[in-house]
């Protein structure tokens, strides 16, 4: 602005400047409240379902590595020497570890793209209401979701036990009375 009213330049100049500087400024103000295009990068959930999907690219790398090892391993078995039977079971059972990660992979992929269409939507329900989006509620039923999706599903005694703090606890401090 100092240079604005200092600078050598015809009067017509300042004025066409001001009245760019404003138009320019309105612009800026206005072009704020538009939804964004892509909310989906916002929102935890879908961070997490990507978090999970690079975790199992991971894991998929690891099990194909393992897989090639054991399959090397097997190969250079000797015959007859019951080794056979050890390196065959350790290669399915690498080849159904990893089919089952590629399983987990396509439907976290599908996953991750229904949590895209999903928070466009809301986000866009959101915008229209001037509500604040993500909402923390839905993100902490998807942790707890996920926390009992990942859970043990055996139930040991034991465990049980031990979580209650039953126990730790002894028998009475009174010595037994001896009998006859």
């Amino acid at each position: 602005m100092f240079f604005i009213q200092n600078a050598d330049v015809p009067r017509g100049t300042i004025g066409f400047m001001r009245i760019i500087s404003l138009i320019i400024i309105s612009l800026c103000l206005l072009a704020c409240n538009k939804p964004e295009k892509n909310p989906e990068l916002r929102d935890p959930i879908h961070s997490a379902i990507e978090a999970e999907l690079k975790a199992t690219d991971v894991a998929i790398a690891g099990e194909q590595k393992t897989l090639a090892d054991h399959e090397k391993t097997l190969a250079d078995v000797v015959p007859q020497t019951g080794q056979i039977k050890y390196a065959q079971k350790r290669v399915r059972e690498s080849k159904e570890r990893l089919t089952k990660l590629l399983q987990e992979k396509q439907y976290l992929e599908l996953k991750k793209k229904a949590r895209a269409r999903d928070s466009k939507k809301s986000y866009l329900a959101a915008f229209k209401k001037g509500e604040t989006w993500p909402d923390p509620k839905e993100w902490d039923s998807y942790q707890a979701e996920e926390r009992l999706r990942k859970a043990k599903r055996t139930w040991d005694v034991q465990e049980r036990i031990k979580q209650a703090g039953l126990g730790n606890e002894k028998a009475g401090s009174a010595p037994a009375p001896s009998g006859h």
